[in-house]
C-alpha cells in the first residue's frame, strides 16, 4: 500500500458513513511519518480503521472491504477494528499523527495514524512471526527510539489474567534489540526467582543476562540493588520484587 491509497480509503470511508475522522491503527499508520517507507513495511494491502466519532457505523464499511468490488477494482481494501484489536501503550492517543485528505464534495477526511513507537509496541505486544519481522525492519532502518519505545511499553495495561504483560513486553523489546529470539527470552519471576549465569549487556534501563539452554533474561535495572560487569557470571536472586546481585569468584569457586 501506497500513501496515496490510504488517502484514497479515508475519502471512501469518509463518504460511505459521512465521517471525518478515522483511526488508522494497522502496520499501514507507518504511512503517516515514513510515506516512503522500506517497501517490506508496505506489503499489507489492508489498513486497519476505526470511525472515531461513529464507532457503531465501523463496521458498515465492510462494503470496501476484503473480496469487496471495491478491493477486486483497487486492490487494497479497509478492515474495519475496533480499539481493542491492538494492545497498545497508554497516552497513544495524544501521540497521534494526521494524514488528511478532501472529498470530492469539498469535505476534509482525516486519518489519525499511530505514532511509529506505539505501532512498534503494539506488533511486539501481537507477537506473530510477521509483526516481528516488522518490528525488526523498523529497527533497522532507525525508525523508533530504543528508550522511546521500552517507556511505551512499560505503560502497556495488564489485565487479571496477564498482570505481567507490560513486562514480557519489555523484555522482547530488549531481545529484539540485542539479537535475540522472542521465543528464547524467558520472562523474570520477581518474587522469588533464582538466574545464575553471564551477564551479555547493560544498559540504563535493562540487564541482560544469559541462563542457559539458549535462553536470557532481561532484569530491569532499578529493581536489581547493584550493576553487575558485562561478561562476569552471576546469580541474581529475587525476593518480593528486588534482586540481589552475586559475583561469582572464580579464583575460590564460591559466589561473593
Amino acid at each position: 500500500m501506497k500513501r496515496e491509497h490510504l488517502e484514497h480509503l479515508l475519502r471512501a470511508c469518509g463518504l460511505i458513513i459521512d465521517e471525518t475522522q478515522f483511526f488508522v491503527i494497522g502496520s499501514q499508520s507507518i504511512l503517516a511519518r515514513f510515506p516512503d517507507a522500506p517497501p517490506q513495511l508496505l506489503m499489507s494491502v489492508e489498513a486497519d480503521f476505526i470511525a472515531k466519532n461513529k464507532k457503531n457505523s465501523t463496521y458498515d464499511l465492510d462494503v470496501i472491504g476484503e473480496l469487496s468490488p471495491f478491493h477486486d477494482q483497487h486492490g487494497y481494501y479497509v478492515d474495519p477494528v475496533s480499539e481493542k484489536t491492538a494492545i497498545l501503550p497508554k497516552g497513544w492517543k495524544g501521540r497521534l499523527i494526521n494524514v488528511t485528505s478532501t472529498r470530492v464534495d469539498g469535505v476534509e477526511v482525516t486519518g489519525l495514524c499511530l505514532d511509529p513507537n506505539d505501532l512498534f509496541v503494539s506488533k511486539v505486544a501481537a507477537g506473530r512471526d510477521k509483526d516481528i519481522e516488522f518490528v525488526k525492519i523498523m529497527i533497522e532502518h532507525g525508525m523508533v527510539d530504543h528508550d522511546r519505545v521500552l517507556a511505551y511499553a512499560a505503560t502497556v495495561p495488564c489485565p487479571e489474567i496477564d498482570i505481567d504483560r507490560a513486562k514480557k513486553i519489555v523484555a522482547r523489546i530488549e531481545g529484539l534489540y540485542h539479537g535475540v529470539p522472542v521465543e528464547q527470552t524467558k520472562h523474570v519471576n520477581e518474587v522469588s526467582g533464582r538466574y545464575v549465569g553471564p551477564i551479555l549487556s547493560l544498559s540504563n534501563t535493562v540487564v541482560q543476562q544469559d541462563v542457559g539452554r539458549g535462553q536470557s533474561v532481561f532484569h530491569e535495572a532499578a529493581k536489581i540493588d547493584r550493576t553487575p560487569e558485562i561478561g562476569k557470571v552471576c546469580t541474581i536472586q529475587y525476593k518480593d520484587g528486588k534482586g540481589t546481585v552475586v559475583a561469582k569468584d572464580h579464583g575460590r569457586g564460591h559466589e561473593r
